[in-house]
């Protein structure tokens, strides 16, 4: 392949707005509702083809404003998910 027929792509990575908690159900705070709203105006003039997401609450709520915006489906993808490292909550401490 030549240069001409080099296919130029922009990827944008966003993390999450605030959330109320960590769970896959967590829906947006207050405040993470209007980041969202701000996200969607910081990027909307970005030409963008495609939405992908995170199935987790807090994920897709921080895109939609956006998505609304440029009347674009949020294709959930299951592979980006949290793992999950561990079910049990360890506090570590030192001791003297």
């Amino acid at each position: 392949m030549n240069r001409g027929d080099k296919m130029d792509k922009t990827i944008y990575v966003i993390r999450h707005c605030e959330a109320e908690g960590q769970a896959a159900d967590a829906p947006l705070t207050e405040r993470g509702w209007l980041q969202a709203k701000e996200l969607a105006g910081f990027v909307s003039e970005r030409k963008v083809d495609r939405i992908i997401s995170s199935p987790f609450l807090r994920a897709i709520q921080s895109i939609k404003p956006f998505a609304d915006i440029k009347n674009l489906e949020i294709e959930q993808e299951e592979r980006l998910t949290e793992r999950v490292l561990s079910s049990t909550f360890f506090q570590i401490g030192w001791i003297n």
